[in-house]
Formats: structure tokens, sequence, C-alpha cells
């Protein structure tokens, strides 16, 4: 028995091998899962570049779809992004080679070729263009931005980022404890972004339960430990950018404006005879120029006697220029720096000549692709006129998604007053209905002052009233609408007087309506039956009303000798209310 071999010694020793082996497997499994991982990220695609001569945008350390482009030393950004999401008063004129930026007192002007070192004055400067145009895209420098813009801006390289900081006011910032890395991800598994020394200082960005985003001073943003960082303070960026004031010459009183169209001179002479009976105007707005050619020349009924009346009267004038030529395009026009600026010293120069007070811009019918020019002729001529005393007012019709490219937020900015025509409603082509209907007039103004101050806003209501004549043969179609375009044989703009003369002739019989705050009528004429939303003093005192309730800066009516005398007792009661 003594002598008899253990066979239970190999057994003990697998069975420590296979401790050992769980051992050194289980201590891999935990260093494995809980030491932090030494894969750095791939940068450029972290940040998603594809090219070196291109770089990351981050706004306010959020990584856009955007991408600067890298050229000299110096980041440059697609002009319709800075347009889009930095300051839309950056304008290039495409064909005359110019940038351009309009500041309350001058049109600063930047020609194709400019170096940095000129546009700043500034010895040393970047040996880098201001601006140039590659594949047919404009691109401006960040440099040039920062100028008029209130943000600062900061180019990392190897990858390139470019950060753009718009955020003002308190933020939070840490100090580093101990060596350790930027990870991708809050987590040790994360990739490592970057490796961050122990005493550096890093923007806190989100502080989560275990990790805290934040970004380095060397523009690296990611995840960093809570247990590597000391204890957050509150820091406070202020920015020494000053926001350019555009002034403006507002009235200290209500405006009671109202257009005077001038066909000849003797139109000027029958200014005495047109105002006999006028109570509560202040203001008389003579359209007196139009657009003549597409070099900025204008033709001019302007008489220095109207001035001197209107004056006598204690009116102030407002010349009118319109766009309403054949033999002109508004987009030649308003598309050229030089022939903007030709029209605006034009302008300037007869308001000096014949003493007027103001400038009335009556740019109609534009299309979509001329609203970034008009937009800018507004804005160089509000320079011209704030530096002569010149009160700019520009007519808009009542707001519709269609017409957003005016941009009357911007007008409301550079311009004295922002006047609704608020008529029209239904017009010369379209179905038949009220010319001015109160809901009407009360959408012109909410959806104006979303975008204007009330002091600014002026709203323009008609004196004339459209008789509608419908074709008496025309069969209506079944569920058709009997208004519709296609049944009205004519439109035509009548003064409030001929429209209730038509009515009373016609045997008429008027019904008040409610919704619409106008008298209805309709009558036979020549076989024809003719229907009328009538203008007259009642409904303009409801529109009066309604714009009163507003507070804005005053009223304005179209056009002078087609109201019935009772309407200025109302026009009279609103001024003095």
């Amino acid at each position: 028995m003594g002598n008899r071999p253990r066979k239970w010694i190999p057994a003990a020793i697998s069975s420590t091998l296979i401790l050992v082996i769980c051992a050194v497997a289980g201590f891999g499994y935990i260093r494995d899962r809980y030491s932090p991982s030494k894969e750095r990220a791939d940068l450029n695609d972290l940040y998603r570049i594809t090219s070196p001569d291109e770089a990351a945008v981050l706004v306010n350390n959020l990584l856009t779809e955007e991408k600067a482009r890298l050229r000299d030393g110096e980041a440059y950004l697609a002009w319709t992004y800075v347009t889009e999401a930095l300051s839309k008063r950056v304008y290039i004129d495409e064909r005359e080679r110019l940038l351009l930026y309009a500041l309350p007192d001058q049109v600063v002007r930047v020609a194709e070729g400019t170096k940095l070192s000129e546009f700043t004055g500034q010895a040393g400067e970047k040996d880098a263009l201001v601006w140039y145009e590659e594949d047919a895209v404009f691109y401006i420098s960040a440099t040039y931005i920062s100028r008029f813009v209130n943000l600062t801006f900061e180019l990392y390289e190897e990858p390139g980022r470019l950060y753009i900081d718009t955020a003002e006011g308190l933020y939070q910032q840490a100090e580093v404890s101990s060596d350790t890395q930027l990870r991708r991800l809050g987590g040790i598994k994360s990739e490592i972004v970057a490796d961050v020394e122990a005493g550096a200082m890093v923007t806190v960005l989100d502080a989560m339960e275990d990790w805290s985003q934040v970004r380095t001073a060397d523009g690296w943003t990611g995840y960093i430990r809570n247990s590597d960082l000391g204890a957050s303070q509150v820091a406070e960026k202020v920015s020494s950018f000053s926001e350019p004031v555009y002034t403006s010459q507002t009235r200290d009183h209500e405006i009671c404006l109202v257009w005077h169209q001038v066909f000849d001179q003797d139109g000027n002479d029958n200014l005495e005879n047109l105002l006999a009976e006028a109570q509560g105007v202040n203001t008389i707005s003579p359209t007196w120029f139009s657009l003549s050619d597409n070099e900025g020349n204008f033709t001019s009924l302007a008489d220095t006697g109207y001035v001197e009346t209107a004056h006598a009267r204690g009116l102030e004038v407002w010349g009118l220029v319109d766009n309403f030529s054949s033999d002109i395009s508004t987009y030649e026009i308003l598309s050229r720096t030089s022939s903007r600026t030709a029209l605006i010293g034009n302008l300037i120069q007869a308001a000096k000549e014949y003493g007027l007070d103001g400038i009335n811009i009556d740019f109609e019918s534009i299309k979509e692709e001329s609203g970034p020019h008009f937009v800018q002729f507004i804005r160089e001529l509000s320079v011209e006129c704030r530096a002569n005393g010149i009160v700019l007012s520009i007519d808009n019709n009542v707001p519709t998604a269609g017409t957003s490219f005016y941009d009357r937020k911007e007008q409301g900015i550079v311009a004295d007053y922002v006047i609704i025509m608020a008529y029209d409603e239904h017009w010369r082509t379209s179905d038949a209905g009220s010319t001015s209907s109160l809901p009407f007039v009360q959408a012109g103004l909410e959806r104006t002052l979303e975008e204007v101050p009330q002091n600014k806003v002026i709203n323009g209501l008609p004196f004339y009233t459209r008789v509608w004549r419908f074709d008496p043969e025309a069969e209506i179609a079944e569920g058709a609408d009997p208004l519709s375009a296609e049944y009205v044989l004519e439109s035509t703009a009548v003064g409030m007087d001929r429209a209730r003369r038509n009515l009373v002739e016609g045997g008429a019989e008027l019904t008040w309506n409610e919704e619409t705050g106008q008298y209805y009528g309709e009558y036979e004429e020549d076989g024809s039956l003719c229907r009328i939303w009538l203008e007259d003093a009642e409904s303009i005192e409801r529109k009066l009303d309604v714009t009163a309730s507003f507070d804005v800066a005053g009223v304005a009516f179209w056009k002078l000798g087609l109201e019935s005398a009772e309407v200025w007792q109302k026009v009279a009661a609103y001024m003095e209310r």
C-alpha cells in the first residue's frame, strides 16, 4: 500500500494550470475591458476633411456641413454660406467685380485682386486676397468678415479647423489636473483625439456625470474624464466689436401721407385745389420721378413752386420714384454698382435741388432674382439719405411668401419708414372682390410688424374702388366661383364719388358686409352685371380703427383726388385721437 504511486499529483497540477490559465484570461479580459484604449482617431475622418486645402467649419463649437478653403494661410468661406449664416449684408457685385458692405455712413468697396494688407492697412498682414472666385464660387476671407460681423475666428491646421464663435457671455472652464487624453466620445474605449497635459485650461461645453465635452486651447473638441478636471470656474467672453448703429430720421409726430399722382406740369399747378378740403395731412408724396434707362437716370416733373406751396401749408414733400417704365430693366439697374450709384446720386441731387424732405421708393413687380440687389440699393441709398437729412420710405405690398425677398426686416433697419400698400387685394386681372377688406388690412399690419418696428410702419389705404363688370353670356359651371377672373369682362379703378354715383344710377341696393367692413352693391349696365365693394368714408373709418389698434407710425392714402369730401373728417378724427 505504501509504495503505490500517488495519482493525485498530476490532477493537482492540471487544476493549478487551469486556474492559472483562467486567471491570465480573466486578467486579460479585465485589462481589455477596463484599461483605456490607445487607438487614435482618424482626425480627417473626425472632421470630415477630404483635402489638405479645406478646413472644417465649427460654429459655436458645433461641426457644420460647410467647408472653408485654405489659401495663403487664410481661411475663406463661400459667399452663399456667409450671407445665409453670418451676415446677409456681405454683397458681391458679380458683374463689376466688387465686394461691398454698407455701413450706416459709408459703403466699403473692395475690388477684385485686393490683398488683405491693402484692405486692413496693416503692415505684416497676410499676403492673401480679400476675396476671389473659383469654379463660379465666390470666397470671402474670414479676416474681412470679422471686420463687419460680431464674431471671432480661430484657424487650426493638420487637419484644418475653422472655429467661428458668435456667442458672448458666461461660460465654464476648467484646468486639467493630470496628463490625459481627449477622446472622440465619452468612455475610455473611445478613440483618442489628442493628448492633453496637466495644467492646460479647457472650455467645458457639456458637463455630464463621468465625462465632460471640452474644447482645448489648441482647437480640439472631445471628451475628458471628470476625474482629470479640476473644479470648473465661470469666465466671461466680452466682445470688443461695435455694432453699427443705423440711425433713423423718423418724425416725432404721426405721419399722415397722401400720394399725389402727377402726370404733367398742370398736375403740379393743381395742388392747392386738390388740398382744399384735406384735413390731417402732414406729408405729400408727388409721383415725380420715373426710371428712364438702365444707367440710373429718370424723368422728372419736380417743381420748386410745388414744394414751396406744400411747405407753406405745413406739409413735408417726399418725392416718389417708380420703376414702371417698360423701357427699363429693374434687374439691370440694381445689379450693377455703377448704375445704383448713379441713380442714388441723381436722387440726392434732385432732393437737394428742389428742397425735398424725403424720397419714397415705389419699385413694384420686381422678380426674386432682383431681390438682393434691391435690398443693397436701399442700404446704399440710406447712407446718402442719412448723411443729407432726407427721409427714406419704401412702399411694399402686404407680405406674402412670394415677396419675402423684399426683406422688410432689413428695410426696417436701414430705412426710416416701411409703407404697407394695403390695397389691390383683388387687382385688375384677378378674381373679383374687395380692393381692401378689413382682414387683408389686418394681415398686412400683423405680418409687417413681425419684421419691422412699430415706429417705422405706415399703413397705406385706398381712396379708390374697383368696378367689376361680368360677361352676361358666360355659362358658369356647376360649383364654380361666379367671381372667378374667367367670368370678368373688365375691372376699372374709380374714385369714391364715381363708384357711389354708379351704384345710385344703377339702382343698386347696398348691403353692409361686416367681415370686409364695406358696403356691397351690384347693378346692370349695358346688359352686364356690375359688382362693387365700396370704399367710402365708413370703410376708411373701419380701416383707420384697425390701424390705430396697432399703434403704428402713421397712415398713407392712394391717391389724392379720388376721395370723397366726407373722408377727410374721418382722417382728421384719426389724427386727433
